[in-house]
């Protein structure tokens, strides 16, 4: 599989724009080594993140439910340790944080590029 990060940037920027918040996306950046766009294009990937999150909210609550599932099945999986009860609070909640936004972002572009639909004609 290809590394995402060049292969295909403007996934990779989208991505970490929908994920980090806008008042920190420039900071990150930078901490990630990444030039942050000019202000014309800046302000459009702005728009298109806020745009692919608004699409996302009418399947929000079912898909992060199904998030916080998959967080704790993962969490419970790497954690294995006697019966499996021994995972700190900070644990699953770095694993819920890490599985929500993943989800939140992926179905996000998929339904910006028009690979999934929601609706009663998809």
């Amino acid at each position: 599989m290809p590394d995402i990060e060049t292969s295909a940037p403007a996934v990779f920027r989208g991505m970490l724009r929908d994920i980090v918040a806008c008042r920190d996306f420039d900071e990150v950046c930078l901490m990630l080594g990444l030039v942050p766009a000019g202000p014309d294009v800046d302000e459009v990937e702005h728009i298109q993140s806020h745009q692919r999150i608004e699409q996302f909210m009418p399947v929000a609550y079912e898909a992060l439910s199904h998030a916080d599932v998959a967080a704790n099945v993962l969490c419970r999986l790497t954690h294995l340790s006697g019966d499996g009860r021994d995972i700190d609070e900070r644990s699953m909640a770095m694993f819920n944080f890490v599985s929500r936004t993943a989800c939140t972002a992926v179905i996000s572009h998929l339904l910006e590029n028009g690979t999934l639909k929601i609706g009663e004609d998809s």
